[in-house]
């Protein structure tokens, strides 16, 4: 009898269909035109199916030799602050601009950013090699990097490029990759193995 059972668990484990994979995804973008003076010049958003929020969000402009011009102290002395455009509520905590002018990194820390959410904020950005310039447009963050980390621990980087996206200069996707789901075939193999030991075991236990 508990052959029969055994052998009938494995066959239903391996007719069933592997389960949809969640998720944890970010994904970003920059506008076309100038982050000088613009309040939603990079946009983020939570596409996340596993039902991960993100903690943080960390940009890097290092790889473009740019930083951001947040004060009217050198490096730059033409700049524009830290400003919250049309978001979600998603808790966010900026850095203070005297703390973050001058720096190529910038992380916003958040309590509540709940996957289908967005948020957006503008900063002014600069080369190093161009300071006080019109602020970078979103062509020329291409390179850049955004790392998300998420609630579950999570922390991925993606990096920067070109969009075809009306109105848009670059964009980034990060994905946190799912755990690997064995085959249907895989599992009927192991299935099939399985219930030929429990057989054998079966017909040497009545000899």
């Amino acid at each position: 009898m508990r052959t029969k059972v055994l052998a009938a668990s494995i066959l239903g484990l391996c007719l069933v269909g592997s389960p949809a994979l969640a998720i944890p995804i970010a994904s970003g973008l920059i506008i076309s035109g100038t982050t000088f003076t613009s309040s939603d010049a990079f946009q983020f958003f939570n596409n996340s199916t596993a039902g991960e929020s993100i903690v943080s969000l960390t940009w890097d402009l290092t790889p473009i030799a740019a930083f951001f011009d947040s004060t009217n102290a050198p490096p730059g002395l033409a700049s524009s602050p830290l400003t919250l455009g049309a978001s979600s509520v998603v808790g966010h905590t900026f850095p203070t601009n005297a703390a973050l002018n001058g720096s190529s990194s910038l992380t916003i820390a958040f309590t509540n950013f709940s996957p289908g959410e967005f948020f957006r904020f503008g900063v002014d950005t600069d080369f190093f090699a161009q300071i006080d310039g019109f602020g970078l447009t979103g062509d020329q963050f291409i390179g850049a990097t955004a790392t998300a980390t998420f609630s579950d621990g999570n922390i991925r980087t993606g990096t920067y490029v070109a969009t075809a996206l009306p109105g848009f200069g670059s964009e980034v996707d990060i994905v946190v990759p799912a755990a690997p789901v064995p085959e249907p075939g895989t599992m009927l193999l192991l299935g099939s193995g399985l219930a030929g030991m429990a057989l054998r075991r079966r017909r040497r236990n009545n000899s």
